[in-house]
């Protein structure tokens, strides 16, 4: 479809020739620099940030946000206590806090644990490396939405504010506590809520994310007395039990309808080779479309648990025959809480899901609605428009050490995210 026609598509946001032109021409403007973005982002990717340790990223994106020219405009970068990077936007003379803001984010942190990466490799027209997608190319995003909002006139001199905000601890145990922190803050000040958030997270052009897994992350511990595998052989074996119970939470997760899943994703324990194990732990992912849901399945894992141990109890009390024997001491389990993801929804038809729809037929794409775990979980739990989406490109393996990014034809994205963003800006509510 011509460009100029999908142009009347994009009617929920814009409303003048003016409007489709210069956005047209800031879509120009970023394919013009794909090239320029694409090693930009290579070059975010190859400075290690593991959740907990994003400073050294952080500040090279304080840096370039920083060094961004203006011709119209201001731009405002703060680092705040967390260490979120933030960049406020605005047009006019005068910089009103009381007006609601439109809220971009976009993840710095990795779940690669190393602060060494291995070297970038260049197979065909993909770059590997971990977390080049996820999220490189989200920031990479950012620092061009920075320079396009600032440098041209996609934005009138009425539009909101717009605040691009670089966050910690998005992945893992993490468990956005960026986003919590900025959304906390805000609160806090009596600021008010932004009118629409936009996260950028990862690869794509076609995805619109408005349902917001709720998820919670455990550690399950299982200890018991110990002994000599020769002199104590029926003691009561703490990895039996977990053994048990992970086999037990295998069949549950197999069992579990749509919407719902349960995965055992780390496991370990014992002290020595020749010793019958002390202690033994595991660690879950639990994830529901439904919040209220996450707290059954807790439930759930925690009778698998007791179940498994009770039954290893009985076995070694059978086999024992009254002999005096370490196994005598009883199997105890103790739950660790790591992390806990809000959830929430926007209806299809709300306002920024129409526009987002909109802006990505206009760019020439089919919108998907789609369900993830991201940034936008924090607004969205608060009743706060939110909205997740990708940045461009293509990409796969997210979350390994071969992680890898393709970037043909990625400027769509970015173009996208900035209808997005322009649309939301020049609103009068999203709510």
């Amino acid at each position: 479809m011509p460009f100029s026609l999908r142009a009347r598509l994009f009617r929920p946001a814009l409303s003048t020739p003016h409007d489709f032109t210069s956005l047209a021409n800031a879509a120009r403007r970023i394919a013009d620099a794909q090239a320029h973005t694409l090693a930009r982002q290579i070059a975010i990717a190859e400075i290690a940030a593991p959740t907990g340790d994003e400073s050294r990223r952080g500040a090279a994106l304080q840096a370039w946000l920083s060094t961004i020219g203006a011709a119209q405009g201001d731009v405002q970068v703060r680092v705040d206590a967390v260490g979120n990077v933030i960049a406020r936007i605005t047009r006019g003379a005068v910089d009103d806090p009381a007006r609601a803001p439109v809220v971009v984010l976009a993840h710095m942190d990795t779940v690669c644990p190393d602060t060494t990466l291995p070297p970038t490799r260049h197979e065909g027209s993909r770059v590997v490396l971990p977390g080049i997608g996820d999220n490189s190319r989200g920031l990479a995003a950012l620092l061009v939405l920075a320079r396009v909002l600032r440098d041209t006139e996609v934005l009138p001199l009425d539009a909101r504010p717009i605040e691009l905000v670089a966050t910690v601890g998005e992945e893992g145990v993490g468990n956005l506590r960026g986003a919590t922190y900025y959304f906390d803050q805000r609160d806090a000040s009596a600021l008010p809520a932004p009118s629409a958030v936009i996260a950028l997270d990862g690869p794509g052009d076609a995805l619109v994310v408005h349902h917001a897994i709720a998820s919670r992350r455990l550690r399950v511990h299982i200890t018991g007395p110990g002994g000599h595998p020769w002199a104590d052989p029926h003691a009561r074996n703490a990895v039996h039990a977990m053994g048990h119970a992970i086999s037990a939470i295998a069949q549950c997760a197999a069992a579990q309808r749509s919407g719902v899943t349960i995965a055992v994703t780390r496991m370990g324990g014992g002290e020595s080779l020749t010793a019958v194990p002390v202690h033994a732990w595991c660690e879950l992912d639990l994830r529901a479309l439904e919040p209220t849901r996450i707290a059954t399945i807790t439930e759930t894992v925690r009778q698998l648990v007791e179940r498994a141990c009770t039954s290893i109890c009985a076995r070694t009390d059978g086999e024992r025959r009254g002999r005096d024997s370490a196994g005598s001491s009883a199997l105890t389990t103790r739950y660790e809480l790591l992390g806990d993801r809000p959830g929430g929804r926007l209806d299809a038809a709300h306002p920024l899901v129409a526009l987002a729809d909109a802006a990505t037929r206009w760019h020439g794409r089919d919108p998907q609605s789609a369900s993830a775990s991201t940034d936008a979980n924090v607004p969205l739990s608060r009743g706060i428009p939110a909205i997740s989406i990708g940045a461009g490109g293509t990409g796969g393996a997210a979350h390994t050490d071969h992680e890898w990014y393709d970037d043909t034809d990625s400027a769509r994205g970015i173009a996208r995210a900035l209808s997005i963003v322009v649309g939301a800006a020049r609103g009068s509510s999203m709510g």
